[in-house]
């Protein structure tokens, strides 16, 4: 079996630096305690707001809240460097453990998708939607760490 494409373990330390301040500052910010202004930027496409009389298309500029962007961006970033360094002992058995959380998480994430499909509605579905994005990479670094500490 070939092993898998990972990260230095030295990452980890980082990615864990990085990722739980950044999950934190987003709940503060989708809690709606933190709010900071929004700024115009170039962007690549604005699809707009229906309504809205801002230009829309390809190469225009938008009003952006760059806090949330940013805070998205190291999720991700942290997350990916958890989740995906090695271990310092990386075998057969972490990556069954690696396996597992990921079934797991996708089917967790999904499950309350399908939940919030039936339950929840209007501008609540959207920021639920958008907290979902980062649900399978946070469900999977806690699941397989809790794994690995159960261990």
């Amino acid at each position: 079996m070939n092993p898998l494409p990972l990260f230095p373990n030295s990452l980890k330390r980082i990615g864990w630096i990085i990722f739980i301040p950044s999950l934190i500052a987003g709940l503060i910010l989708i809690s709606g305690r933190l709010h900071f202004n929004e700024i115009t930027l170039p962007v690549f496409y604005n699809s707009g707001f229906p309504f809205d009389g801002h230009k829309k298309g390809f190469f225009q500029k938008a009003e952006i809240d760059i806090c949330s962007n940013l805070i998205g961006i190291l999720i991700i970033i942290g997350g990916v460097m958890v989740g995906f360094s090695k271990e310092a002992i990386e075998d057969e058995y972490i990556s069954s453990l690696r396996l597992k959380s990921v079934f797991w998480s996708l089917t967790a994430t999904y499950s309350i998708v399908l939940i919030l499909f039936i339950t929840v509605f209007g501008a609540a579905f959207f920021t639920i939607m958008v907290v979902t994005i980062f649900m399978p990479l946070i469900l999977y670094v806690f699941r397989f760490n809790y794994l690995l500490f159960k261990k």
